[in-house]
């Protein structure tokens, strides 16, 4: 267990620092991902011996697409997702029969398991002509032909590329929302994306899902350059008058070759600055009858069209099964009672055409993985309660046998006096700020389990590398 004076010192030197979001591929992050041969065979033996204990298994389905539109600057200014450049509807649909290839390689792992949920993300997902939605869900139905009346089946787009047509393909095909990814309203703002999004767009396709009986989610980011809590604020009433019952408020990450990196970075508020913007959404939207669900997610009660939608996480947190399908998609599998190291995490393909070549040959198109020890899957499940801020204490007892408080008592302990937490005997709430610092927090609960992770890495750097033969001195 980390010290007191450790941790306070580490959240002292840390909360000046841009709070980048470490908890999106729970633990570990994806560079510590170094296993090239994972074993489909045996994860799909232990989904059919969990399916026989329990009787059935919930699983969250996921299915990626390359594409995005070309912008100016590239990637929308901002992202850091792998994604191929557009190159029209004959290669998009030529990529989505090789997911339909992919899912019937599932189909022996899938048999007897729950669909819960499903996001068609990207990529941009709303590229697909309006027909392609329908092959979407019968690909779905194919694969689980059990899906619960509750499930939330999400597809992602940006509001430019939504048409009436689509829509109704997406409401006909059994989708029953829509995640928009509207960034910025503010026109002035949303122009250095590079993207051609204007106000109308975002009007037309809420009053379109509105009008299909679409539930619709909007994805706003905050940290833009420029941005400033007058600007923010007018975004968060302008999607309040409209009427928006989701609205997912998210903190801009910051990094890698991206024109906000490179060209912006004057341009964006100190974290300091980002944690009034955070106050300020978060202050307005409870205001106006919102609740905070998570770190970024806020619902206001009575949406007729909505279902109990969580992105990143779940509310049974012991098992967890979710399948990727598609270009550089993710696959969680795991659950406390398989042995230690039946647990994974592994991402498909980053190259396009390695993904094609994977499945034209017949392999499951897997890049590389993780195995996680059983440390490793409860801090990957604890990750994911933080971003719904809240830990169960009585479930993690149930499921691990240990009490997460007494676990990592100091790091609960330094955030309950400086008002990040609330601690009883049944549960541990992140309150205030605690729920904007979720990312620092998650990296400091696995501080000690990191550090272990990059010797290993140096470790094995070293032994891969080649021996240079001696050179005798009189030579």
């Amino acid at each position: 267990m980390l010290s007191p004076d450790y941790v306070n010192n580490y959240i002292d030197t840390h909360l000046g620092e841009r709070q980048v979001n470490k908890i999106q591929h729970s633990f570990p992050s994806p560079r510590f991902w170094n296993e090239t041969d994972v074993p489909l065979d045996e994860i799909g033996e232990d989904r059919r011996r969990l399916r026989e204990a329990a009787g059935t298994a919930p699983v969250f389905l996921y299915i990626g697409v390359p594409y995005c539109i070309k912008t100016d600057p590239g990637k929308c200014g901002y992202c850091l997702f792998p994604v191929e450049e557009f190159q029209g509807n004959a290669a998009l649909e030529n990529y989505y029969g090789y997911v339909e290839r992919e899912a019937e390689m599932y189909r022996e792992q899938m048999e007897g398991s729950l669909l819960v949920g499903a996001y068609f993300g990207g990529g941009t997902s709303n590229l697909y002509k309006a027909p392609v939605y329908h092959r979407i869900m019968d690909t779905v139905r194919r694969l689980f032909p059990e899906i619960s009346k509750e499930a939330d089946l999400t597809l992602e787009g940006i509001p430019q590329l939504f048409t009436r047509e689509k829509m109704q393909a997406i409401r006909d095909s059994g989708m029953n929302r829509v995640s928009m990814g509207v960034q910025q309203i503010n026109e002035r703002l949303n122009s250095f994306s590079g993207r051609k999004q204007t106000t109308k767009h975002v009007i037309q396709s809420l009053e379109w899902a509105r009008e299909l009986g679409l539930s619709a989610n909007v994805d706003l980011i905050f940290g833009w350059p420029q941005q400033t809590v007058d600007t923010l604020l007018e975004d968060l009433e302008t999607l309040v008058s409209w009427d928006v019952y989701d609205i997912t408020h998210y903190e801009l990450n910051v990094g890698g070759p991206t024109d906000f990196a490179l060209n912006r970075y004057h341009e964006l508020p100190s974290t300091l600055a980002n944690l009034e913007l955070y106050r300020a959404g978060r202050d307005f939207l409870l205001d106006h009858g919102y609740e905070q669900l998570s770190t970024y997610n806020f619902r206001r009660p009575g949406d007729p069209t909505a279902r109990d939608f969580r992105e990143g996480y779940t509310t049974r947190f012991d098992h967890v099964d979710s399948l990727g399908l598609g270009y550089a998609a993710i696959t969680f599998f795991g659950n406390p009672m398989l042995e230690p190291g039946r647990s994974w995490s592994f991402i498909n393909q980053r190259s396009l055409a390695q993904y094609k070549a994977a499945v034209d040959n017949g392999r499951f198109p897997v890049e590389r993985g993780f195995r996680h020890s059983p440390e490793d899957w409860l801090l990957m499940v604890l990750f994911r309660s933080l971003i719904s801020t809240e830990i169960d204490r009585v479930q993690y007892r149930a499921a691990f046998s240990l009490d997460i408080y007494e676990k990592f008592a100091t790091i609960w302990d330094a955030l309950a006096e400086r008002g990040y937490a609330e601690i009883t005997p049944e549960r541990i709430k992140l309150v205030g700020d605690g729920a904007f610092y979720a990312p620092m927090i998650s990296a400091l609960i696995a501080e000690e389990r990191y550090r272990e992770l990059r010797e290993e890495a140096a470790r094995r750097k070293k032994e891969s590398r080649p021996t240079l033969p001696l050179v005798r001195s009189d030579q």
